[in-house]
C-alpha cells in the first residue's frame, strides 16, 4: 500500500541533501509505515533513501514494500546490495518475497545469493547457506505441487478452509460435499492454500486476496468464467474497545453455476443464513441469493445506526452531567463508524447500479422487488448515516463550546476572588512597613486595619454581584 502524503516533505529532505533527518524518520517511524511513504517515490529516489540507511534497516523496510515497488527496486539495486538485503530479512517476510517471484527470478535470484564475494561481510556469508537451503525447500515444494498434487489431494488440503451449505426443506444446512446449487462459504483461509483455493475453483488469485482485504471498496470484477462482486457489510467486534463498530468486504463469486463468499470474520451477515434468520432462502437460485445477502447487509446498517444512535444519546446525557475527555473521545469514535457506514453504504449503492447495469443478476419479477427493497433501505440507511452524523459533529461542536464557556466562567470567578483577596493583602502589607504611617500610634489601629480591609473588601463583592461577575 501507497501514502503519497509525505512526497514533498521526503523529495526535499533529498534535494537538501539532509540524510540526518531521512534517517531519523525511517529509524522513528515503523517500517510498515515507512515503507507505505517511501513506496510513492520513484525507484531511484527510494534507493537514494535505503542506501543511506543500516543494512538491517534497509533490509526491514525492502521486506514490507509492496511486490511491484520490489520489483522495480531489484533492477535498480547492484548484486551485492540485493544480496545483503535478501538475507537480511527475516525468514517469513523472505519466503514471502520469494513465492511471489517468477521462476525464472527464483532462479536468478538463487544464483545471486550463492555466489557471494570474498570481500562480503562475515554476517553475510554466514547468512547466505541458510538462505539457499529456503530457496531449495521453496522450489522443491513447488516442484512436488505441480507434479504430484492431484485435484482429490487438493480438494482434501482446503477442506478444512470451506463450509458447503444447500437449502433442503426450506432451511440451510450443511453437507459434506460441494453439488449443485449448494453455496460455499470460505472463513479466513490461510494465506498459504488460498493458491490451492482458487486452483480448485478455477477462479483468479486475486479474487480471494481481495475478498479478504479490509481497505478494499465495494465493486464488480469479471473474468472469463468467474464474477467477483465485493460488498461492504457492518461488522460490530465487541473486543476492539476504541471503534465498536466499521465494514469488513465480503466477496461473493459466481462461478460455474455455484456462489462462493469470501470474508474474514465468521460473524457477519452469512451468519444470519447459516443459522436460518432469513426467510426464503435457497442456495440453488444463486441471483436471488445474492440480492438477499446484500439486502440482510443494508438491514444490518439500519439496526446497527440506531444502535450508535442510542449510544450517543446515552453519553450526550453523561456529557450534560459531566464533562469528560472520555465520553469526548466515545463521540468521537461514534463518528468514526458514521463515516465508515457512509462510506460504504455509498460504495454498495454504486455497486449494485453497475450490477444492473452490467446484468450480472437476472431480473424476473423476484429479483427486481428484491433490488427495489435494497435500493429503499439503502438510501434509508444513507439518511441515517448523514442525520446521525451532521447531529453529532453538532453535538461535539456544543459540548466544545460549552467546555470553553465553563472554563471562561471558572477563570472569570477565580479572577474576582483572586482582586477581593488582594484588597486586605495590600491594605496590611501597607502598615506592615518600617515608616511613619498614619495611626501608627492609636491603641485601636489594629481593628482599624481590618475593618478598612473588610470594608473595601465588602465593596469589591458587591460591585462584583452587580456586575454579576462572581456568578456562573
Amino acid at each position: 500500500m501507497k501514502n503519497p502524503l509525505l512526497v514533498p516533505e521526503l523529495r526535499e529532505m533529498l534535494a537538501s541533501r539532509n540524510i540526518e533527518e531521512l534517517q531519523d524518520f525511517c529509524d522513528n517511524t515503523p517500517p510498515a509505515v515507512a515503507a507505505e511513504f517511501l513506496g510513492s517515490l520513484t525507484s531511484d529516489e527510494e534507493w537514494e533513501i535505503l542506501e543511506s540507511l543500516t543494512p538491517a534497516m534497509r533490509a526491514l523496510i525492502f521486506s514490507k514494500f509492496d511486490d511491484d515497488v520490489k520489483l522495480s527496486l531489484m533492477e535498480k539495486i547492484g548484486p551485492g546490495e540485493l544480496r545483503e538485503i535478501v538475507c537480511l530479512m527475516d525468514a517469513g517476510d523472505r519466503e514471502d518475497f520469494f513465492r511471489g517471484l517468477k521462476q525464472d527470478r527464483q532462479r536468478a535470484l538463487r544464483t545471486l545469493i550463492s555466489s557471494p564475494g570474498e570481500d562480503s561481510p562475515g554476517e553475510l556469508l554466514a547468512a547466505c547457506p541458510q538462505v539457499l537451503a529456503e530457496f531449495d525447500r521453496i522450489i522443491a515444494e513447488a516442484q512436488a505441487g505441480e507434479e504430484y498434487l492431484t485435484e482429490e489431494q487438493i480438494a482434501s488440503e482446503i477442506s478444512q478452509e470451506i463450509e458447503v451449505y444447500k437449502t433442503v426443506d426450506r432451511r440451510v444446512e450443511r453437507v459434506s460435499r460441494i453439488e449443485k446449487g449448494c453455496w460455499i462459504n470460505i472463513v479466513n483461509p490461510s494465506k498459504e492454500n488460498l493458491p490451492l483455493i482458487a486452483q480448485h475453483f478455477n477462479i483468479p488469485v486475486d479474487f480471494l486476496t481481495a475478498s479478504l482485504d479490509i481497505d478494499e471498496t465495494a465493486r464488480i470484477e469479471i473474468e472469463e468464467n468467474a464474477t467477483l462482486i465485493i460488498g461492504k457489510v457492518p461488522y460490530y467486534d465487541e473486543k476492539n474497545t476504541d471503534v465498536l463498530y466499521f465494514t469488513l468486504p465480503i466477496g461473493i463469486i459466481l462461478v460455474n453455476g455455484s456462489i462462493i463468499t469470501v470474508c474474514e470474520k465468521p460473524d457477519t451477515v452469512l451468519a444470519d443464513f447459516i443459522e436460518n434468520r432469513v426467510r426464503n432462502v435457497d442456495t440453488a437460485n444463486r441471483d436471488r441469493f445474492l440480492l438477499q445477502i446484500v439486502l440482510r447487509a443494508t438491514l444490518q446498517y439500519l439496526t446497527h445506526l440506531k444502535q450508535l444512535n442510542n449510544a450517543a444519546n446515552i453519553i450526550q446525557k453523561k456529557l450534560e452531567q459531566e464533562s469528560r475527555n472520555k465520553q469526548l473521545i466515545k463521540l468521537f469514535n461514534i463518528e468514526k463508524s458514521l463515516v465508515y457506514f457512509t462510506t460504504s453504504l455509498r460504495s454498495n449503492s454504486l455497486m449494485m447500479e453497475r450490477i444492473v447495469r452490467l446484468h450480472v443478476v437476472k431480473m424476473d419479477e423476484d429479483n427486481e422487488s428484491l433490488y427495489e427493497d435494497i435500493v429503499t433501505e439503502g438510501r434509508q440507511a444513507i439518511e441515517m448515516a448523514n442525520i446521525y452524523s451532521d447531529i453529532l459533529s453538532g453535538m461535539m461542536d456544543a459540548f466544545a463550546s460549552i467546555i470553553s464557556n465553563n472554563l471562561n466562567i471558572v477563570m472569570k470567578v477565580l479572577t474576582s476572588i483572586t482582586i477581593i483577596m488582594t484588597i486586605p493583602i495590600s491594605v496590611t502589607s501597607l502598615f506592615s512597613m518600617n515608616v511613619l504611617l498614619p495611626i501608627q500610634d492609636n491603641h485601636y489601629a489594629f481593628l482599624i486595619i481590618v475593618g478598612a480591609s473588610f470594608l473595601l473588601s465588602l465593596f469589591a463583592i458587591v460591585f462584583f454581584v452587580k456586575k454579576k461577575w462572581l456568578t456562573p
